[in-house]
């Protein structure tokens, strides 16, 4: 068991030195279009959602008369725009879309169309309910807050978004988007301990988070609580199993806990959800596993294959020097 906890912490060592390098260039979007109904009629008054890679929400406009939308400072990463107009008339349309940095050595900058074209509701005969939706009337005083700090996130201004996150809180203590928000704020600035206390809050206030209990399971397992991780993260997952991150930190709090055959199955799988861009990192934690077995070929290849698809890994160095450890042994 503590062999398999030091080669966790050995292995997460070398992809958190490479996670946070620094970047020679930035390329800043502007994503903009327009939503459409039948005979592409332009739609008023849909309100369009911009979602960070764990679905939590930053940003968010609403459509003009001619149908147009607009989010502005957005630095390149994989985002989901959701869309949703009057369910009564049409329906709602959840997008994928991922923007790649292409500066080099300065900052440019680059608009991204995306036009949406919206379909006649079903009739209620015609489709499954597949649960009750979670909704809640927010006083407009904490609503602004939560707006400007959806804002202040969108510029890169972590701390001011903590600020009116809390004071959106204070105004309204179950305000559950703004809990979960800043939860997921904490953990995405490390603060795993200050992350726990809104998190299990917006669970209580809607168990059906998933983006909640994913945020809670990561702080878990960067606490070393992985008894707590794993049942937050499998909780996350049978709401939506789309969520790579999710696999990929339960893969992780498996190692800690020494069921490599778990773990081995939880990272392929955050690979097939995540791909090359999103969860490359499951290769560094599958080539522990396989050094763990002595399968030191099948190490070697995660390894390698890690830095293929990522070239310019600031632990290039050391993972190359693991590669040569691994080789000496075949």
């Amino acid at each position: 068991m503590e062999g398999q906890r030091r080669i966790f912490v050995v292995v997460a060592v070398l992809f958190f030195a490479g996670a946070f390098e620094s970047t020679v260039g930035q390329t800043v979007y502007e994503i903009e279009g327009a939503v459409y109904g039948p005979n592409s009629k332009p739609i008023a008054n849909v309100v369009m959602s911009l979602l960070n890679h764990t679905r939590a929400q930053i940003d968010q406009d609403m459509t003009n008369s001619d149908g147009r939308y607009r989010f502005s400072g957005i630095v390149a990463g994989v985002y989901f725009i959701s869309v949703k107009p009057d369910e009564t008339e049409y329906q709602q349309i959840f997008q994928r879309i991922e923007l790649i940095n292409t500066a080099v050595g300065v900052t440019n900058f680059s608009t991204e169309r995306v036009d949406f074209s919206l379909r006649p509701a079903a009739r209620r005969s015609d489709s499954l309910v597949l649960g009750t939706v979670f909704a809640q009337t927010i006083p407009p005083e904490a609503e602004k807050e939560y707006l400007v700090a959806i804002k202040s996130l969108a510029k890169g201004d972590k701390d001011e978004a903590t600020i009116r996150l809390n004071k959106a809180v204070k105004i309204f203590p179950t305000y559950f988007l703004a809990l979960q928000q800043l939860g997921l704020l904490h953990v995405e600035k490390e603060r795993y301990l200050e992350a726990i206390e809104p998190l299990r809050k917006a669970i209580e206030i809607n168990s059906k988070g998933a983006q909640s209990h994913l945020g809670l399971g990561m702080a878990y397992v960067n606490l070393d609580h992985l008894e707590e991780a794993t049942e937050e993260l499998n909780i996350a997952l049978t709401l939506d199993p789309r969520l790579f991150c999710a696999h990929l930190y339960l893969g992780m709090a498996l190692i800690g806990k020494g069921d490599l055959d778990a773990a081995e199955r939880s990272l392929k799988q955050a690979y097939a959800v995540g791909g090359r861009t999103q969860a490359r990192a499951a290769h560094l934690y599958l080539a522990s596993i396989y050094d763990t077995r002595k399968q030191y070929q099948k190490a070697i290849n995660e390894l390698e294959t890690y830095l293929r698809e990522n070239p310019e890994a600031g632990n290039a160095a050391r993972i190359q020097k693991a590669i040569q450890k691994l080789k000496a042994k075949l």
